[in-house]
């Protein structure tokens, strides 16, 4: 793993969150004003799902095996975003040749979970629900 690979890596993906974060709702629905408590939710949101995936993982598949409810089976699969992310980022770091798809995935998959919370977001999802 090479330092300049890294930096490489890290400051496009470091770009991408920060506009998906502040910028991609404009995109979503111009007319909608999001505020401070917003943006805090979102990141906070992210950072649940970064590192608590494989619990969530986990509690769902034994919550589909024992309730047998097919409800959390679309949160399940955005669930799986955050391991193919680190999946393909780690990827990235350690193969000797970095092809285009290597870094273009892990991006758009950055993108779809931050529209997909910033949607919840938006719409007034309250997540502390259940």
């Amino acid at each position: 793993m090479q330092p300049k690979r890294i930096i490489i890596i890290t400051i496009p993906l470091a770009i991408n969150i920060l506009i998906s974060w502040t910028i991609l709702p404009f995109a979503m629905n111009a007319a909608v004003v999001y505020s401070i408590g917003d943006l805090f939710e979102v990141i906070l949101w992210q950072g649940i799902g970064l590192v608590g995936w494989p619990l969530a993982i986990v509690s769902g598949l034994l919550s589909l095996l024992i309730s047998q409810d097919i409800s959390q089976v679309g949160a399940m699969v955005m669930i799986m975003i955050y391991p193919a992310i680190l999946a393909l980022l780690v990827r990235a770091l350690f193969v000797k040749v970095v092809r285009l798809w290597d870094l273009a995935i892990p991006h758009l998959l950055i993108a779809l979970s931050f529209v997909v919370i910033w949607a919840m977001v938006l719409n007034g999802y309250d997540f502390m629900l259940g």
